[in-house]
C-alpha cells in the first residue's frame, strides 16, 4: 500500500533553501507510529477531541509506508527509528503490539516499544516483552483509572508495578506527558524525580520536549530537570524554536532526539502554534485567516517543526558535531546504554 504525499514547489523550496544542508546523511527517528486500524483488522480508535479525525485519515502505517515518507521529505537520507503503536488503538494491546514487532524486523538497527495499557498484568507485560523483543515501553495518558487524560498523573496510566518491570529490564520509556502545565506541573516534577531515584535503570524519554510545545514550562522546570540523571528528550511535532532552544539548554547535545511523530503527524499540512499560555495544531482547513496577502500555503508539520530545530540549533552555535548527535548518535546511544545494561 502506497501513501499518497506531495511535494509542490513550496516544499521544494523550503528544503532545499533551509533544510537540506541541515539534516545529517544519517537520522534516527526517535518517535514513529506503526499500526493498521483499518475495519476490517480492529476496532478502530478512541474518540479523542484533540485529534479530530486525524487518525480516522490515516488507518495504516507499515514500515514501507514510513520509508516512503522519508524518502519524498528526507532525499537520500539513511533512516532508522524507535517505532510503537497507535496508543488510541482500541484492538487488543496483543494485535496491536505483534504488528508493530513483525513491521520492525525489517530493518535490524531500529526497534520497538509495546503499548501499555494500566489493565496489563505484570505476566501479561513480561510475555509479550520476551515474545516480542521490546525495548521499552509506550503508556498514553488516554488509559489514565482516573478518567481523566487532562490532569492524570503518570502513574495513573503507568502504574508502579509495570514501572517496576521497566526497571528490572533496563528499559525506555516513551512518555506523553499529562497536565495543563506538562512538565512545569509540580505533580509531574515530583512524579518524576521520585520514579527516576526509585527506578535508576528506566531510561524515561520525555516526547515532544517534554510536551512543550512553547518554551514557558521547560524555562520553570529548567534546574529541577538538569538534575535528574536519566531524562531523555525527543522533539518530534513541536514547531517552537524557543521551546526547543530552552529544551537544548537543559538536555543538551547529548540528551535530545530528532522524532518526526510520523505516520500521520509529520506528514499533515500546518503547524502546532502558540499563543498565552496555550497552543494548537493548526492546519489548512481548520482555521479562518484571510491570507489573501500570502501565499497562503501550508508545508508539513515536520518541515516546520526542522525549521524550528535548525533555528534553536543555531542559537547555540551547533555545527555537524553535534547535529550528528541529535539526529542519529544519541538515538543510538539511548538504545546501547539499556542494552549493555542488561549485561
Amino acid at each position: 500500500m502506497e501513501i499518497t504525499v506531495q511535494l509542490n514547489d513550496l516544499d521544494r523550496q523550503i528544503w532545499e533553501e533551509e533544510l537540506a544542508e541541515f539534516v545529517p546523511s544519517r537520522i534516527f527517528d526517535a518517535h514513529t507510529h506503526l499500526y493498521d486500524f483499518r475495519p476490517e483488522i480492529s476496532a478502530a480508535v478512541e474518540p479523542v477531541a484533540t485529534y479530530g479525525t486525524l487518525w480516522l485519515d490515516y488507518p495504516l502505517s507499515t514500515w514501507s509506508m514510513l520509508g516512503q515518507v522519508d524518502q519524498l521529505l528526507l532525499p537520500g537520507r539513511q533512516v532508522h527509528r524507535i517505532a510503537f503503536g497507535n496508543p488510541l488503538q482500541k484492538s487488543s494491546l496483543e494485535q496491536a503490539n505483534a504488528f508493530t514487532a513483525q513491521q520492525v524486523l525489517a530493518d535490524p538497527q531500529s526497534i520497538a516499544l509495546m503499548l501499555t495499557r494500566p489493565s496489563l498484568s505484570p505476566r501479561e507485560m513480561i510475555d509479550q516483552i520476551r515474545k516480542y523483543h521490546f525495548q521499552g515501553l509506550k503508556p498514553y495518558r488516554t488509559h489514565a483509572v482516573t478518567g481523566d487524560s487532562v490532569e492524570c498523573r503518570i502513574t495513573d496510566f503507568l502504574p508502579e508495578e509495570q514501572i517496576e518491570i521497566a526497571d528490572q529490564l533496563h528499559l525506555m520509556v516513551m512518555l506523553h506527558l499529562s497536565k495543563r502545565k506538562a512538565i512545569a506541573d509540580p505533580d509531574n516534577l515530583n512524579d518524576l524525580e521520585r520514579l527516576a531515584t526509585k527506578y535508576p535503570h528506566v531510561q524515561w524519554v520525555l516526547a515532544h520536549c517534554a510536551r512543550s510545545y512553547y518554551d514557558r514550562p521547560l524555562i520553570q522546570a529548567a534546574n529541577r530537570l538538569r538534575a535528574i540523571p536519566n531524562l531523555w528528550y525527543e522533539i518530534s511535532s513541536v514547531c517552537d524554536a524557543d521551546a526547543m532552544a530552552e529544551l537544548l539548554s537543559i538536555g543538551g547535545p547529548d540528551r535530545v532526539m530528532y522524532g518526526s511523530d510520523d505516520i500521520p503527524v509529520g506528514i499533515l499540512r500546518g503547524k502546532y502554534i502558540t499563543f498565552g499560555h496555550g497552543w494548537a495544531g493548526m492546519t489548512d482547513t481548520n482555521h479562518q485567516f484571510d491570507l489573501s496577502h500570502c501565499d497562503p500555503r501550508m508545508t508539513f508539520t515536520r518541515y516546520e517543526s526542522l525549521r524550528a530545530f535548525r533555528r534553536a540549533t543555531s542559537r547555540h552555535g551547533y555545527g555537524k558535531t553535534e547535529l550528528e548527535k541529535l539526529f542519529f548518535t544519541n538515538a543510538m546511544n539511548l538504545i546501547s546504554s539499556r542494552q549493555s545494561g542488561l549485561g
